[in-house]
């Protein structure tokens, strides 16, 4: 996806400046702030949207009211939920954050250091039709003047 604009700590940054990696960081957690557009939102992320979907509808949870509103709704596309029902649509980001964040990496500048990594998503709002999300990011150590960084590794 394209950020179109990033906040750290309520300071402006370049959105190239934040990616996903797996750390175990104990210190340095900042607030961060993206802007972007729907259209800013890469053609896989649309596509796991529709795998979510179809994952709804072949495993129902009659409990799901989330699941119960896109249904009433006729399972309708990432773009149809964004204009018809704008605060489900926030509602299915914040839901799918952990692929909505690791989509960050595809629309970021490799020239630029990774100097933030958003532990999360907390919140998503819509502010007519740019899509902010909110949460907390970790701060690399070379931003806390550290030289050893602790990598987890992933199995």
């Amino acid at each position: 996806m394209r950020v179109r604009k990033a906040n750290i700590s309520g300071v402006g940054v370049d959105p190239a400046t934040l990616a996903i990696l797996d750390l175990e960081l104990g210190t340095g957690e900042v607030p961060y702030e993206l802007e972007l557009s729907l259209a800013d939102l890469r053609p896989d992320f649309f596509r796991l949207y529709a795998e979510w979907l179809a994952d709804l509808r072949e495993f129902p949870d009659d409990d799901d009211e989330v699941e119960a509103q896109l249904r009433g709704l006729g399972w309708p596309s990432l773009g149809v939920l964004f204009e018809v029902e704008p605060s489900l649509f926030a509602l299915v980001l914040l839901l799918l954050g952990k692929e909505l964040l690791a989509d960050l990496e595809h629309g970021r500048d490799p020239m630029v250091p990774v100097q933030y990594v958003p532990r999360g998503l907390d919140e998503v709002e819509l502010r007519g039709r740019r899509i902010v999300l909110r949460g907390s990011a970790f701060v690399l150590p070379h931003r806390l003047g550290l030289t050893r960084l602790s990598v987890r590794a992933t199995s």
